[in-house]
């Protein structure tokens, strides 16, 4: 069996693609983390009449890299329950 077989193999396997997208979508989850809807120190912050642009532009864009995390996280369950179907 040569190695491009065995390469071709892999890409063509369901849990290969399985096991990449649930790691990545972990590592995201980890790294960026889930979205906080309340501070988990307990701080209060004081709330003015200003906005951050730059600050609610970085948010969303951690807001996104999170969700991206959990669905690569749950596209990873559906391939493995396809697999038992299947």
């Amino acid at each position: 069996m040569s190695s491009l077989e065995i390469v071709s193999g892999l890409f063509l396997n369901i849990d290969f693609w399985s096991a990449l997208s649930g790691f990545i979508g972990a590592f995201l989850t980890l790294l960026i983390g889930l979205p906080p809807k309340i501070d988990p120190a307990g701080h209060i912050h004081l709330i003015l009449e200003q906005e951050d642009e730059k600050e609610k532009k970085e948010g969303r864009k951690y807001k996104k890299i999170s969700y991206i995390g959990i669905l690569l996280i749950a596209f990873s369950f559906l391939l493995q329950i396809v697999k038992l179907l299947i």
